[in-house]
């Protein structure tokens, strides 16, 4: 089941998020977010965007929101996606249960542009974006510093068709 993002979540997915903080590539933060910051994050994109929790057997699995892929007025047709899953939970199918629900959700509001930024080497992340028709236009290398390594990030593009 897919539903909008409730506060009783927010531990959950906050778990998660600083797991990928502390063990991964796929965020490029680098200091775990405490309670509050992330329920002020939540409540900031909220406001504009959805932001959806996708539950299997009545626990939470993985997320999804959108945010203003450029704070600039003209971008307002542009949105940047994020999904991450339950680090226990990948590799089961969610990732596309929740880019499917997310594209549906842009084409519904009418966004024109889905921009996704992938770490690159993150293959599950490119080829899910890749499986729903994104495009990688643009690569920017050793772009950021985490983990003692240098990493480049890829900005994949869904365009979607006007209706």
């Amino acid at each position: 089941m897919i539903r909008k993002i409730e506060e009783k979540d927010i531990p959950v997915i906050l778990n998660w998020y600083n797991w990928y903080i502390r063990n991964s590539t796929a965020t490029f933060e680098t200091e775990e977010l405490t309670f509050d910051e992330f329920k002020q994050r939540v409540s900031f994109i909220t406001e504009k965007y959805p932001w959806l929790i996708l539950e299997e057997e009545d626990k939470p699995v993985g997320y999804a929101y959108y945010s203003d892929f450029n704070s600039r007025q003209a971008y307002a047709c542009t949105v940047d996606l994020a999904i991450y899953l339950d680090p226990n939970a990948c590799h089961r199918g969610y990732g596309k249960t929740l880019m499917k629900e997310m594209i549906d959700i842009a084409r519904k509001y009418g966004y024109k542009n889905i921009v996704s930024l992938v770490t690159a080497g993150n293959i599950a992340s490119e080829k899910l974006h890749e499986r729903f028709g994104f495009v990688k236009k643009a690569t920017f290398e050793d772009i950021g510093y985490k983990h003692n390594q240098w990493l480049a990030v890829s900005y994949y593009y869904l365009q979607l068709e006007s209706e």
